[in-house]
């Protein structure tokens, strides 16, 4: 039997369309079945691009206290864990943390300078949700390059899950012993004598955050901050390790 042309057309069309369609759901199906597959309930600490972007999901973490803003006692990081299983929509599940001592430079486990709830919650009907863990500021010492290594562990709650995934490296320090890019790049602020001292007052003045701060030199808000960390020294005698009285010049 010989077709229209009309009702040929409608046939490869209806081809094209179901093939289209097989192929979406063959993707989609690829794309999901980490967070669908019913065999396993496992997590794993959403690090990389592999999970989103770099700025959502940073490979590892890395701060100085200075750079906090203000005057920061405690702060709270918070990792994104990812699930890899079926999402429990009946009730929160559990998952264990721990530090990798090991894999740690100035941090043990019971530290004071960190703490965590060592079994903490994965939030029922998500399939992603946060490890947290608190660094206390305040004692930080300002000589330590603090490396802490966070790990998983399983329950019964979660398997393990894929072992690259396990932990997360953080690195903290509280030193201004270099100066950050901001101070050496700027034509004004490059012209005073760097000291880690005047660099800590001029950060408590300002209120910046990001050590990357980037000014051409002509803002005026600029000229106020140096001016006030001038008058701050004028009425607070500081000196040096040599002895000599610290201005802001």
């Amino acid at each position: 039997m010989t077709l229209s042309p009309l009702t040929a057309m409608r046939k490869i069309l209806y081809i094209i369309l179901t093939a289209t369609a097989l192929l979406s759901v063959a993707a989609c199906s690829e794309d999901t079945l980490e967070a669908y597959d019913t065999s396993t309930s496992a997590l794993n600490i959403a690090r990389g691009t592999v999970f989103g972007s770099a700025s959502d999901y940073p490979e590892s973490y890395s701060f100085n206290a200075y750079f906090l803003g203000g005057k920061v006692t405690d702060y709270t990081l918070q990792i994104p864990v990812r699930l890899q299983g079926v999402i429990d929509y009946g009730r929160d599940r559990h998952f264990g943390v721990m530090i990798s001592e090991a894999e740690s430079e100035g941090i043990t486990d019971g530290s004071p300078v960190v703490s965590f709830d060592s079994k903490q919650v994965f939030r029922s009907g998500m399939y992603q949700d946060t490890l947290r863990a608190t660094i206390h500021v305040d004692k930080m010492d300002s000589e330590t390059t603090y490396k802490m290594r966070l790990k998983l562990i399983p329950g019964d709650d979660f398997s393990a899950g894929v072992p690259e995934y396990q932990y997360v490296d953080v690195q903290f320090t509280k030193n201004l012993t270099i100066a950050p890019a901001f101070w050496e790049n700027n034509s004004k602020l490059s012209k005073i004598t760097y000291s880690a001292r005047k660099c800590a007052v001029f950060l408590e003045i300002s209120g910046i955050t990001d050590p990357e701060w980037v000014d051409d030199g002509s803002s005026v808000i600029l000229d106020y901050w140096i001016s006030l960390c001038k008058q701050w020294f004028e009425q607070h005698e500081e000196y040096d390790s040599n002895g000599n009285r610290i201005y802001f010049e």
